[in-house]
């Protein structure tokens, strides 16, 4: 019923696994197939870019064919990119840098004396309050509270928090003011002006009100003030609105979620239908009743309550589950007494293996005790934490390296080093290096600059020790030239990191190495001096602020493990056994912790229920925990956490009837000891995960060599770069940004003015060869200039949009394949697709170079619904055209061959395939395998 729902406002209901996703998913695609709406018309918004990614997954494989857009995505990504397209129209720069919070961290603390803090900056401590300044701003931000608002309202009180108001309010509004002076936006500026983009230029609201014929959005209960002022403008006058929320999960107050959306939904559209969801698919009927006895300790401030509707979850299946409740003496015998059912488990349950695990903790820090008990015990985990990438190992490693080149006489990070697994250095002969260094009072690093010096060391270590100074000065010298990205390469290759994290299968390293490489390039394009030195600066203080570096995993991949996490980062996901753990007092429920900078009440939007805010938010948490269960549901607690006194049972144990027995847990002090050969024949899986899609890219690397594939489309290993791909990238850009502008009519100095914007200065050899690029691209764009004032391409528009750098999403075989088209022209002619060439110009066209342009007429025709008259590769070097139009029997063939490429590529094993393609790999050097002559 609520796939199928007409037009109007709907608010669906939908308890714990009971399929929303699956609804909203579903009405896209049930919309776009019999009601014929265009895939480009929904908007559809959640608050995770996984749950976004998810979501446009499910809809692309419900479809029969390709899109050119699906507008699935947070709210904030929507937002940015509403104010890149159309931010000019109220003075807001299009080319932001958006901060995070650590970036507001680091940006406050180098403006702090701008602030004028008096009272949020004490003289032992001045960026003590930083922090909470951030979060106080955003929550405001959440409530659509502005600078002008709060230096108004601060004027008027009187008395002692008169001095405080007006030092936050002034505080504010100087961070606006430079945030705006630096062209910079936070995740809360978006949506605020995004608001006030529709609010001031009701032409452009109009314009995305025509565009969006029906709007959804996930996880409602979660929206804050401003977000939901944000849909309804939106949405309105149509209100084809699909809201679905669940109260009872509403666990994200502390980041501004407002509680009372769900009630001001049903206030403002009276009319609006609604529809409760009470199926559940994935736990069975104890575990359900069980929580729905818990929850419905919040009445009155419930949905069932106050809308007198029924939440009661039914369970599909219909088997009975296990719920059950172990008390321990020690905080370690508790951990070590999880494992122990786990085991217990999987010997009882021969379908079940470690990913049907998960042990749920209430906070990051009570996370560490399973994970070194796991760790003991020699079973698989993985704590699924959203922060901690700098306390890796290999990134540690890394970080270290990266000291060592700015500091020679850095003796933890040298001393690191020399330990790494690879370079294989005894550790008796280590031991012999420090001893020396102490001995002699100097650095490690002097001491390893005189190898031969140091008594008592093999001459097969004094070898590798004089290779290791060697790479470290040469990597030194390179540190002062080149960008920090290029270090970062050369150390993992030319140390031999990266064939270490290849041959020991090391994906997980390999994961978290890509995460660090994509931070670097973060660095790199908002810095005005991407080098090493300043990169450790930014890092150094980013790790004063408390940052750990973020994390992120897909709970759906890797390797067969059991998850530690927290019961926030569960939300969303099931397991076959949950064990919910830390049960006494003052861990669950969490402490009260006020805000320390609260928003005063004269401007609050938010409507506070009344009764105990805190405890009903936990409440939630609980449940939430409780509902991820789908057969097993386990809670534990013990006596003794450190403290002088006895801990004593969480309120929640005792509100669904659990009680601490006198008989402690029996088997507290038992380890069960695994024997993985006879035991339990459990074996990690070793799967691999294919992209979602696919594109020309990948297929002709698939086609080179299965291996080259898998290492830069699956795993996808950081990789050198090259001067050529530099400069094709720049023309590109260059290109694109020039013929977005040519009502203008630039001259020939504007289009340079643009490519020396544009100019991308990574990975050139030399100066000398980045000298001879530059040049190169000048004559090409001159030539460029001269035919294109000749005859001014009319370029097609699609979407609203002229057709440059056109993505598409085409269905092929029922697979999806993506691609770019560089320009769509309408000529006299007809449609003509154009492809720019940066490299050498071809007499004539081959079979294999037309694949690319075939793929391109075949997208046009299906996803754009065009008939191009021809297709053509502009070569830039001397401006020279060659054309084709492609037959039916070259599109057939093309498809059958994509078809076939991808069926290769879901039954390959990746093997090498050596051969005259080796020499121009990017992964040569750490394979064995590579023809390197």
């Amino acid at each position: 019923k609520a796939v199928t729902l007409g037009r109007g406002p709907v608010l669906i209901v939908a308890g714990a696994g009971t399929g929303k996703t699956a609804v909203l998913t579903n009405r896209i695609a049930y919309l776009i197939k019999k009601k014929y709406i265009n895939p480009e018309e929904f908007l559809a918004v959640t608050f995770t870019e996984k749950a976004a990614e998810e979501m446009e997954e499910r809809v692309d494989k419900m479809l029969p064919y390709g899109y050119v857009d699906l507008w699935i995505s947070t709210f904030h990504s929507f937002c940015k990119r509403v104010l890149e397209d159309r931010g000019l129209e109220i003075g807001q720069s299009t080319d932001f840098k958006l901060l995070d919070e650590t970036a507001s961290w680091l940006f406050i603390r180098q403006n702090l004396k701008k602030f004028k803090l008096n009272l949020y900056s004490p003289l032992g401590n001045p960026n003590k309050f930083i922090h909470a300044l951030i979060s106080h701003f955003s929550r405001c931000k959440d409530q659509g509270i502005y600078p002008e608002s709060y230096l108004k309202y601060s004027a008027k009180i009187k008395g002692d928090e008169r001095k405080k108001t007006k030092e936050i309010a002034y505080a504010y509004s100087q961070y606006q003011k430079l945030l705006l002076e630096n062209n910079f936006l936070d995740f809360g500026d978006l949506i605020n002006y995004c608001l006030r983009l529709f609010q001031k230029r009701p032409l452009v609201l109009e314009e995305y009100r025509k565009k969006f014929k029906y709007i959804l959005v996930d996880e409602f209960q979660d929206t804050n003030w401003i977000q939901y002022e944000l849909i309804k403008a939106l949405s309105a006058p149509r209100n084809n609105l699909m809201v679905c929320a669940d109260d009872d999960q509403a666990i994200y107050r502390w980041r501004g979620a407002s509680f009372t959306n769900i009630l001001q939904f049903r206030k403002d559209f009276p009319k609006a239908k609604q529809i409760v969801l009470v199926k559940n698919y994935r736990s069975t009927q104890d575990i359900l009743d069980l929580s729905y006895q818990f929850i419905q300790l919040n009445n009155p401030n419930r949905l069932e309550e106050l809308s007198k509707i029924n939440k009661n979850l039914l369970a599909k299946n219909k088997k009975k589950g296990i719920i059950d409740y172990l008390d321990f003496g020690t905080l370690e015998q508790e951990a070590q007494g999880v494992i122990n059912k786990i085991i217990e488990i999987l010997k009882k349950d021969k379908k079940s293996d470690f990913n049907d695990f998960a042990i749920l903790v209430r906070a990051n820090s009570f996370a560490n005790v399973f994970s070194r008990a796991l760790s003991r015990a020699g079973l698989p985990y993985r704590f699924m934490a959203l922060r901690g990438l700098y306390s890796k190992p290999v990134i540690l490693d890394i970080i270290s390296y990266f000291k060592l080149l700015d500091d020679y006489h850095e003796n933890s990070s040298v001393y690191r080093i020399l330990n790494l697994p690879f370079l294989k250095i005894p550790i008796k002969d280590i031991s012999e290096i420090t001893h020396y260094s102490q001995k002699k009072s100097q650095s490690i690093y002097q001491s390893l600059v005189n190898i031969s010096l140091v008594p008592n060391l093999s001459k097969k270590t004094q070898g590798k020790i004089k290779n290791l100074i060697n790479l470290i000065e040469k990597h030194s010298v390179l540190a002062t030239q080149k960008n920090v990205s290029e270090v970062f390469v050369v150390f993992l290759t030319e140390l031999g990191y990266l064939n270490h994290l290849v041959e020991s299968e090391n994906e997980e390293g390999i994961n978290y190495v890509n995460q660090f490489f994509n931070k670097i390039k973060s660095f790199e394009e908002a810095s005005l001096d991407p080098c090493l030195r300043s990169f450790m600066e930014e890092l150094n203080l980013e790790i004063e602020s408390g940052e750990q570096g973020k994390l992120s995993f897909d709970i759906e991949q890797g390797p067969e493990v059991i998850r530690v996490m927290t019961i926030h980062a569960a939300k969303g996901l099931e397991f076959k056994y949950v064990f919910l753990v830390n049960l006494v007092d003052r861990r669950v429920p969490s402490p009260n912790r006020k805000e320390l900078i609260g928003i005063p009440a004269g401007l609050t939007k938010d409507i506070v229920p009344e009764g105990d805010v805190h405890l009903e938010e936990e409440r939630r948490i609980f449940y939430v925990g409780m509902t991820r269960a789908k057969r097993g549901l386990f809670f534990t607690s013990a006596e003794n956490y450190g403290g002088l006194r006895k801990k004593k049972l969480s309120r929640f144990l005792i509100e669904i009837g659990r009680k601490r027995e006198k008989k402690i847990e029996k088997n507290n002090n038992k380890n069960i000891q695994i024997n993985k050969k006879t035991e339990i024949k459990k074996k990690r899986k070793k799967e691999i995960f294919l992209p979602n899609y696919f594109s020309f890219t990948q297929l002709r690397a698939f086609e080179n060599c299965p291996l080259q594939y898998k290492l830069a489309h699956i795993l996808k290993i950081p990789v050198r770069g090259k001067a050529v791909f530099s400069y094709g990238k720049t023309i590109h850009n260059t290109l694109c940004e020039f013929l977005k502008e040519t009502k203008k009519r630039l001259t020939f100095k504007d289009l340079l003015l643009i490519y020396k914007k544009e100019w991308i200065d990574d990975w050139y050899e030399s100066g000398e060869q980045k000298e001879e690029y530059f040049k190169f691209g000048k004559k090409a764009l001159k030539v460029f200039y001269i035919k294109h004032s000749k005859v001014k391409p009319t370029i097609l528009s699609v979407e609203g949009s002229l057709a440059l750098e056109q993505v598409f999403n085409l269905k092929i075989g029922g697979e999806t394949f993506i691609g770019k088209i560089d320009r769509i022209d309408k000529t006299k002619n007809g449609i003509e697709l154009i492809d720019y060439k940066t490299g050498k110009v071809s007499d004539k066209l081959k079979t294999k170079d037309k694949e690319q342009l075939l793929i391109y007429q075949i997208a046009a025709e299906e996803v754009f619904k065009l008939a191009p008259k021809k297709l053509t590769y502009y070569y830039l070097d001397g401006g020279k055209k060659l054309s084709f139009l492609g037959s039916e029997t070259e599109k057939k063939k093309q498809k059958q061959k994509i078809i076939s490429q991808i069926e290769k590529i879901k039954n390959s094993d990746f093997l090498p395939t050596p051969g005259w393609q080796c020499k121009t790999c990017d992964f040569k050097d750490i394979c064995e395998k590579a023809k390197r002559q």
